[in-house]
Formats: C-alpha cells, sequence, structure tokens
C-alpha cells in the first residue's frame, strides 16, 4: 500500500571556479541556493535527501541547518563529479527505488518540475529520466532507477551519469521542457543576473479549468460563515468553473456539509464535496479485501464512508486494518484499542495529519494530534491519504475531469492545502483567514503562488483579471 520510495541527491560540492564564488551560499528568494534547493526537494515530496558538499563544506552545511538532510562530505570533490556520485548513492537505503540527481546551481528547478520527473519515470517505467529542451538539448536533473546504482558507484572523473546515457538508449526516457530556461544553471555571475531578473509568473485566472477549496478556514471559521462565501460561489456558477469541496476534516459526513452550507445561503450537493474520510475509503476500498474489518477513530463522517464501501465496522476485537480521523470524542480506551490492533498487525490508514483545527475561539487538537499519539505508541507510520497527500486531490481531479495545472487549490495551511497542491503541479492560493499568519511565509520553504487575506479578496482579484482581459480584448 505503501508509495514508491524516490529519493534527492543534491551534488553541492564544487568549488565554483567559473563563477569566482561558492555558488552554494548565493541568496535565491531569501535563503542560500543550496538551502533552496533542499527546499525544493522536500516540497517534491523526495525523501531521503542527501546532499554532498565539499568546497566550502562548513558554511554550506550551517546553510541547510534545520532542514531534513544527510549531510555528506567529499573530501576528493577535486577529483570530479563522479567522486560525489559514488557517495551519494552509497548513503541510500535499500527502499529507494529511484534518485534524483540535482545540480544545486539550477535555481529555476522547482518541485513542480521535479514532481514531472518522477511522474514520467512512474508512467513509462524507464530506468533513466532526463529533461530535453525544445532543441533536443539534455538538461539536468536526471532521475535513475536503483539497478542503475552500482554503476553510477563506479563511474570515474568529471563525466557523472552522462556516460550511462549512450550504454542504455533503450533504458532512457526523454521528458520535454517547453521553457528551456528551467535547465539554466549558474555558471557565470551574468547567468545568475539573468535569473535573478526572471519574475516569478502570476496566477493565470484565464487558464483555470476548476478550483479545489478547503472549507474550514476558507468558508467558514466554526459556524460563522468568512467574507467572500456568497460571492465566491456565485463567480463560480457564473464562469461555469467545476469545484471541489475538498476539507481533511473527517467528522462529518458530505450531507452534513451540503446541510452546513445550505444554512449560510449555499446550495449545493454531495458531489461537490470531498472529504479526508471518503477519501480513505476510497483508498481503502480499492486495496483492501471486500468485508474486511476495520477499526475506526472518528465521528459519523469516516463510519459512513467506510460502511458504505462495504467495510465491516469492529468494536476493536480484531480488525485488518485501522482508519484514523478527527474524533472529538476521543478516548485513552479508543487509543489503546488503536494501539494493540497497529501493534498486532492491522494496516494504519490516517485520514490527514493537521495537527489543528480551527474554531471560533482559537485552535484545538486536530486529527495529526491523534495520529502523533498513535504513531509514539506503535512505531507504525501510517498511510496518510488527506492534503498534503495525492489520493484526495486525485480524486478531486477524477471528478471534476480537469488536470492539474489548470486548477486552482484553495486553502489556508501552507503544510497541507498548499504543499499537497505543489506536489502534484497545480497553481495555487493561500488565504490567511484561517491557520497561516502572513509573519509565517518568510521562512516558509511552501511558497504558494498567490496570498489573500481572505476568500473576498481572492474574488476580487478573479473579478478584477477578468476585468483587465475583456478592455484588453476590446482595446485590441
Amino acid at each position: 500500500m505503501s508509495e514508491p520510495t524516490i529519493a534527492a541527491v543534491i551534488l553541492a560540492a564544487g568549488g565554483s571556479t567559473r563563477f569566482g564564488a561558492p555558488k552554494q551560499l548565493l541568496p535565491w528568494q531569501g535563503r542560500p541556493l543550496i538551502a533552496h534547493v533542499a527546499d525544493m526537494a522536500w516540497l517534491a515530496g523526495l525523501s531521503p535527501i542527501v546532499v554532498v558538499v565539499g568546497a566550502e563544506a562548513e558554511r554550506v552545511t550551517s546553510a541547510l541547518a534545520g532542514r531534513d538532510a544527510l549531510v555528506l562530505r567529499n573530501y576528493r570533490w577535486r577529483e570530479g563529479m563522479s567522486a560525489s556520485l559514488s557517495l551519494g548513492v552509497a548513503a541510500l537505503p535499500p527502499a529507494v527505488e529511484a534518485a534524483v540527481f540535482l545540480p544545486v546551481d539550477q535555481p529555476l528547478v522547482d518541485a513542480r518540475f521535479l514532481r514531472s520527473l518522477v511522474t514520467h519515470w512512474q508512467q513509462h517505467k524507464a530506468g533513466i529520466v532526463v529533461p530535453v529542451g525544445r532543441e533536443g538539448q539534455r538538461g539536468t536533473p536526471v532521475l535513475f532507477a536503483r539497478r542503475f546504482f552500482a554503476e553510477l558507484a563506479q563511474l570515474s572523473g568529471d563525466i557523472g551519469g552522462r556516460a550511462l546515457f549512450a550504454q542504455y538508449p533503450d533504458e532512457r526516457a526523454a521528458m520535454p521542457v517547453a521553457d528551456p530556461d528551467i535547465l539554466t544553471d549558474v555558471d557565470t555571475p551574468a547567468a545568475y543576473e539573468a535569473l535573478l531578473a526572471r519574475q516569478a509568473p502570476a496566477l493565470e485566472w484565464g487558464a483555470l479549468k476548476g478550483v479545489v477549496c478547503d472549507m474550514d478556514g476558507v468558508l467558514w471559521r466554526g459556524e460563522t460563515p468568512l467574507p467572500g462565501l456568497r460571492d465566491f460561489f456565485a463567480l463560480l456558477e457564473e464562469r461555469q468553473i467545476p469545484h471541489i469541496l475538498a476539507t481533511n476534516n473527517a467528522s462529518k459526513t458530505p450531507e452534513q456539509y451540503v446541510e452546513k452550507l445550505a444554512h449560510m445561503g449555499i446550495v449545493t450537493n454531495t458531489g461537490h464535496v470531498l472529504d479526508s474520510a471518503t477519501a480513505a475509503a476510497d483508498y481503502l476500498a480499492m486495496r483492501a479485501t471486500p468485508g474486511a474489518p476495520v477499526y475506526p477513530i472518528g465521528g459519523p463522517g469516516i463510519r459512513e464512508a467506510l460502511r458504505s464501501r462495504g467495510f465491516a465496522l469492529t468494536e476493536g476485537d480484531r480488525a485488518a486494518y485501522v482508519v484514523v480521523g478527527w474524533d472529538r470524542d476521543l478516548t485513552w480506551q479508543k487509543l489503546a484499542t488503536a494501539t494493540r490492533l497497529i501493534r498486532n498487525g492491522a494496516g494504519f490508514i490516517a485520514a490527514n495529519p493537521d495537527r489543528t483545527f480551527p474554531m471560533e475561539d482559537g485552535l484545538a487538537p486536530g486529527n495529526g494530534a491523534q495520529v502523533a499519539a498513535l504513531i509514539a505508541s506503535t512505531s507504525v507510520t501510517p498511510v496518510m491519504v488527506g492534503k498534503p497527500a495525492a489520493p484526495l486531490y486525485e480524486r478531486a481531479l477524477v471528478r471534476m475531469g480537469t488536470s492539474p495545472e489548470t486548477t486552482l487549490v484553495i486553502g489556508d495551511r501552507l503544510d497541507t492545502d498548499i504543499l499537497g497542491g505543489l506536489r502534484l503541479g497545480m497553481p495555487t492560493a493561500l488565504l490567511l483567514s484561517g491557520i497561516t499568519r502572513a509573519d509565517e511565509l518568510p521562512a516558509s520553504p511552501v511558497h504558494p503562488d498567490a496570498v489573500f487575506d481572505d476568500l473576498a479578496a481572492l474574488v476580487q482579484a478573479w473579478e478584477n483579471s477578468n476585468r483587465e482581459s475583456r478592455e484588453s480584448a476590446l482595446i485590441f
């Protein structure tokens, strides 16, 4: 049931001779370039992240402080890239099925690009995935499957993994890159200045074909509607934009969310609602034996979703799976029962990782707090289904029939809503009406495409964009 383990090996040992200064430490988006590259690998969901340092090792290592990365020092860095490849490959654990090898000097390579490499590998079953520009030029980063690790470790000199390209043409898959600038490295100060001058693309409202919108902290806080609620739904109806209201809250049923919206003056149906309980039940239904016994922790949302998929809900005497959603009535006994079942071999499924839940009077413990207690008592990491994991987003895209690149994610949490959208290559808009505060943004590795105070501000920006487009069309 686990997803493939894809690692990142960041090659950051070079002496930057042509550049004249340590490229690893160049400022980029408010942090050293090495920290930016490590953040992009983390955002893409690559794990573990191995960083090979050499020149300026102490300073480069310090720049990675606070990041979950294994830093290796290559004392032979002057011998060429192969020495770093060998060291990085040797550090990859047996569970790693493939690794993306990233040079430290390509600042435009972001999490979406890295996820595209992984997706290309999964779709084409290739041993090597190489990005290729429109003129046929090959670039980096490159993904290698585990079967090539031994040969990568035996390379010598400064050629690197390119030595295997010609040797294994049938194992190589080319990933087309529409924008060749993405593959640009900062070999010279002029190249660096040119990349700094390049502005991040604005959110392209006119290209949007669908919306995945969070609810708690976006549409409402507790029982209180938030500004812009009615105008938002009016805009979606006017533009005929398909939408899914996707929440990590697994305590309610879709019918209860429809009823809650009705009390706020919004008419919708369960086809527009997707909660993590439904996503968890769907995920399990595709993998478990029909009718398997499941021990649920959570409210009506979890129980109804599992029951509707044909699972037999138990009181804890036996279970093939434990499924955990947010439970307002959580007790020590429920945690003790789940601990015993998981320790006895039951599968562990978590509806979502939200550590907190927004209430009118402040934050309360969320499902992530419950899950953390079970991880501590079992030493078992669950399969996570809700945001930022992919299953909930993928289910939403299937329902709407839209593609990731044209579907906007709207949410109030960097670590779930926005992170999950970025990992799937979806445009993202963060609202400051819920969990995330504005002062958290500068230090965060998660960078949404747009930030708004609330839903009302987002609606205004969308309407302004449409108005400007119409006026521009009239001029020409």
